[in-house]
């Protein structure tokens, strides 16, 4: 099937001399990408006739449809029938239909005649406003309109439905919080791979709290298909480029969670959390890879509700330099106001509810090959003897796998002692890197912890 284009000639010095802004050429663009036509040029020139006359000429010539916007009133510089005409070999002559049109609508006037000189032959397209009807013009191929945007819409409004239909155009975008030079690599990649079926734009947006606005516009399937390619490319550069934990980071985490339904679980006990106590809620951090899953998951159910991130306890006792460093970074990533406390763990945790009376909800790392935590629930309440507080697992079931496939397909930071052969991390004078993470291929150095394949091996190293 043919393909039936568009230009559009916009005629005013006003618009050239920047008093004026153009908002007839978006409206039109939006009408025809509506039923398919494509809107291939626009050219915006002055008051001038041989300058219209041309433009008009070989846009007639090149496309199936024209249109012009502008220059068609009674005063001296509305010259655009005269260009139209001269453009198109025309006469321009006084149309009867027109006089009686423009005597009854401007009674008394004697601009109603200097209205009705048109090229010749044309026809005539009634529009109606406000309760009456005005005349457009359409010589050939060319529609001529007004240049006022009110009058300019009406007309494109009787017009366009009467055009020959293409196939509709469908325009998605994609917000994305970052400069375009940082990721033109992903676009580039992104816009060969779909050359010859989808139309990419990018577009910094400087007023707006989105950065950079990426448009996709082709058919519906290839759209939407296209959208979700680039979509998981953006977010991992989004995620791996933020100095904080953002709204991008969190959506990805919720998208994985309709997926994967240990991460859903996870998810829903912290939303349970927030819905029936969200004041009496804080985490307890001990920069351990268990925890930063928490952490992110806990940020996200935050983000995700709008709600302000939880008071965060840290307890160390002869910790590791990495982990207090890990700590600390992990603070201004997540937003998090921190306690940070020396000593044992339950004498800490008393001193901590005693000064922080309203709470009651701790959010924990806890899994189930940890020592003690075979008897654990998702909620459970402190044994005897330890200050009393409701204790929450989310990631329970997880297992070491299953923190690893997380933190890793998120791009979350975590403490850079497990990449030194580190698969748990307790007080630094009993904790080694694990003899089975040994390379083989260099005996002084060790495999990260992610490849540790046994989950019941994952504790060799602690003293």
């Amino acid at each position: 099937m043919e393909e039936y284009t568009a230009g559009i000639v916009i005629v005013g010095d006003e618009i050239l001399r920047g008093q004026v802004t153009d908002r007839n050429t978006s409206y039109l663009a939006k009408k025809l990408a509506a039923i398919g036509i494509k809107l291939r040029k626009v050219v915006t020139i002055p008051d001038v006739v041989n300058e219209i006359a041309d433009e008009v000429h070989l846009a007639s010539k090149k496309f199936s449809v024209v249109f012009t916007a502008g220059g068609v009133g009674p005063t001296h510089d509305d010259v655009t029938y005269s260009a139209v005409a001269k453009s198109l070999g025309l006469k321009l002559e006084e149309n009867k239909e027109l006089v009686t049109i423009y005597a009854e609508l401007f009674l008394g006037k004697s601009e109603a005649r200097r209205l009705a000189k048109v090229p010749s032959p044309c026809e005539i397209i009634y529009v109606p406003s406000s309760g009456k009807t005005y005349p457009v013009i359409k010589v050939a191929n060319v529609y001529v309109l007004p240049g006022s945007p009110l009058y300019f819409s009406q007309a494109v409004d009787v017009i366009v439905p009467q055009l020959p239909r293409g196939t509709p155009v469908h325009t998605d975008f994609i917000d994305v919080n970052l400069e375009e030079l940082a990721f033109v690599d992903i676009l580039d990649d992104f816009a060969k791979r779909w050359e010859g079926q989808l139309s990419i734009g990018s577009y910094p947006q400087p007023e707006s709290t989105t950065i950079t606005r990426i448009t996709i516009e082709g058919g519906q399937s290839a759209v939407q298909e296209a959208k979700m390619d680039l979509q998981s490319a953006l977010i991992s550069r989004e995620i791996s480029s933020s100095k904080q934990f953002t709204l991008s980071h969190a959506r990805a985490v919720e998208a994985s969670s309709k997926q994967q339904p240990h991460i859903k679980t996870a998810m829903d006990i912290l939303q349970r959390c927030y819905d029936e106590s969200p004041d009496a809620i804080f985490v307890n951090f001990n920069g351990g890879k268990d925890c930063t899953a928490v952490l992110y998951l806990l940020a996200t159910v935050v983000k995700l509700r709008g709600a302000p991130p939880p008071v965060c306890l840290y307890v160390s006792d002869d910790p590791f330099p990495e982990v207090d460093e890990f700590v600390d970074n992990a603070v201004n990533f997540y937003g998090l106001e921190i306690l940070k406390m020396k000593g044992s763990i339950r004498e800490a945790l008393q001193l901590f509810l005693d000064s922080h009376k309203n709470l009651k909800t701790g959010i924990m790392g806890m899994r189930r090959g940890d020592p003690g935590a075979d008897k654990l629930d998702f909620f459970s309440p402190t044994d005897n003897g330890w200050p009393s507080m409701v204790r929450v697992n989310p990631i329970l079931d997880w297992t070491y796998k299953q923190v690893w496939d997380f933190l890793i397909k998120h791009n979350v930071s975590y403490c850079s002692l497990y990449d030194q052969g580190y698969t748990s991390i307790g007080a630094r004078a009993t904790t080694k890197p694990n003899p089975l993470l040994r390379d083989p291929n260099n005996p002084t150095q060790y495999l990260p912890a992610y490849t540790l394949t046994n989950d019941s091996l994952e504790r060799h190293g602690r003293g």
